[in-house]
């Protein structure tokens, strides 16, 4: 059985820990500390804007705004599916998933983690676009509900409430977005494992200053 090599741990600790760490402490600042973010500065105006549409009784503009965003979460939805079928089928991936009970004799190859890296991250960047429609489609459908019917429905104000179905639909659509440009990330991994954690690393912090 093959043992992993220390840069091949140092690999994988830069990749989800940009990944997966970097996104749990976003995401948990924009809603702890909202001037923190640019995520959490947007939810405050989302709020604002909702909270005129709930006064105004002006639903449709809203609506007609999520159905574009859904358009748009749709079809990257679509797009990570087909990637995702395309690597499973063009990479050898699915030999491996046939010799999955050799496994624990064999061990993963070396060429076998960037793989699965890509996988896992386009599988994660589908989910989380179902999540986000999820939220939008909720949303696009509760924004015309009498604020009394939200409010004994979850003991908050309608403004709130649904400003965090449409932050947890961004967040997940974030995620979402993210997840292309990681996978493509994990793609350097072939080229050369330290050029891959030196990558991983930039991309981060170019997320941290610019896309925040």
């Amino acid at each position: 059985m093959q043992t992993l090599t220390l840069e091949t741990i140092v690999a994988l600790i830069a990749f989800f820990g940009c990944f997966y760490g970097y996104h749990f402490i976003y995401f948990y600042l924009s809603r702890r500390r909202a001037h923190a973010t640019r995520k959490g500065r947007m939810r405050q105006a989302v709020a604002g804007a909702l909270m005129q549409s709930i006064e105004e009784g002006d639903h449709l503009l809203v609506v007609h705004q999520l159905r574009n965003i859904i358009m748009s979460v749709t079809f990257l939805a679509s797009a990570s599916v087909l990637l995702l079928s395309f690597i499973i089928s063009f990479s050898g991936v699915w030999e491996a998933i046939v010799e999955l009970p050799q496994l624990p004799s064999r061990g993963l190859r070396p060429q076998d983690y960037p793989i699965w890296a890509i996988i896992f991250t386009l599988a994660v960047s589908f989910f989380s676009f179902l999540t986000a429609l999820r939220y939008f489609n909720l949303l696009s459908i509760l924004i015309s509900a009498p604020p009394n019917a939200l409010h004994q429905m979850e003991g908050t104000e309608p403004s709130q409430y649904l400003t965090d179905l449409f932050m947890r639909g961004s967040d997940a659509y974030t995620l979402g977005r993210r997840g292309f440009i990681y996978s493509v990330v994990a793609a350097v991994w072939f080229l050369n494992i330290w050029v891959f954690i030196a990558v991983t690393i930039i991309v981060t912090a170019w997320v941290a200053i610019f896309d925040r």
